[in-house]
């Protein structure tokens, strides 16, 4: 029961949508695509798609991690080592990133990094939306949506505290879904009878979502494609 409880729950939907957004982003021989994994941690995405041949840096504040990169054979740098490069992108990555700032440094943030990807090049996002479960991570700091991104680096003023120096249109969206989870219960915490009992009864949620399709759950992050926009130094308007 353990190793399908495991199955049930965990998926891989939005890792296989993260590489299909980074694959269906460019035409050309993958080797001649330059991507950027901006938090790449363990380097999930680093193996996965530099097996398919991309030409993959990634970035991390963290060193434990870039320096478990390096001797694992992957090209791995510091955000202060990036900060000292001029190199240019045609694809950016950013997974379970940008949850983890406030309006007021994400859009800095964000803007720092497109300024180094090329005019027409995409930025994909991976992130969580607000569900009962979204602040277990204890930097979780805001969950964003494209519709928000957009009213900063989108081409309309909207009324915002923020506008970006660099524009991105939306070009395409996956909703990710999962079961229904419990939250806020002294059982998730605590272990007794009634954890086995929550246990049991997040296992028939699980299920019930496989067997509907995803139908008898709730959307719970989402990945965007962005792409760049080329404004040539016009302002926007």
């Amino acid at each position: 029961m353990k190793r399908f409880y495991r199955t049930t729950v965990t998926t891989d939907d939005e890792i296989r949508r993260v590489v299909e957004f980074v694959r269906s982003s460019w035409s050309g021989p993958s080797k001649e695509c330059r991507v950027l994994d901006v938090g790449c941690g363990n380097g999930r995405y680093l193996r996965k798609l530099g097996e398919s041949g991309f030409d993959m840096t990634g970035v991390d504040t963290n060193q434990e991690l870039v320096q478990a990169n390096r001797k694992a054979g992957l090209h791995c740098i510091t955000s202060d080592e990036f900060a000292r490069t001029q190199d240019t992108y045609d694809v950016m990555l950013m997974s379970h990133v940008i949850e983890h700032f406030s309006p007021k440094d994400l859009v800095p943030f964000l803007d720092g990094y497109l300024d180094r990807l090329k005019a027409g090049g995409r930025l994909i996002i991976a992130t969580p939306l607000l569900t009962r479960l979204f602040y277990d991570d204890f930097d979780h700091v805001k969950p964003y949506h494209p519709m928000g991104l957009l009213m900063v680096f989108g081409d309309k003023r909207a009324q915002v505290q923020y506008y970006a120096r660099n524009t991105l249109c939306l070009e395409d969206v996956w909703i990710r879904r999962g079961h229904w989870r419990f939250a806020h219960r002294r059982a998730r915490y605590i272990n007794s009878a009634a954890t086995r009992l929550m246990q049991a009864v997040e296992f028939v949620s699980a299920l019930a979502f496989r067997l509907s399709g995803g139908l008898i759950g709730q959307a719970d992050g989402w990945v965007g494609m962005f792409q760049k926009v080329d404004v040539s130094g016009a302002q926007r308007s």
